[in-house]
């Protein structure tokens, strides 16, 4: 089964099931569009949001 884990500020952001999905889709397709010499079985992204760019104030 997959698993689909999203954390903003450290906290876990529950998931219903069609977000889920698409989450896990597309981040799995892009991946495997990589042409990576090996199937991927754990796909982890971090993602820092620079303060200066992020269009907050």
């Amino acid at each position: 089964m997959e698993e689909v884990v999203i954390k903003v500020n450290g906290k876990e952001i529950r998931l219903k099931d069609f977000p889920k999905r698409v989450t896990h889709n597309v981040v799995v397709g892009l991946v495997k569009s990589l042409n990576l010499e090996e199937e991927p079985r754990e796909i982890v992204i971090h993602v820092r949001i620079n303060q200066e760019n992020s269009g907050g104030s």
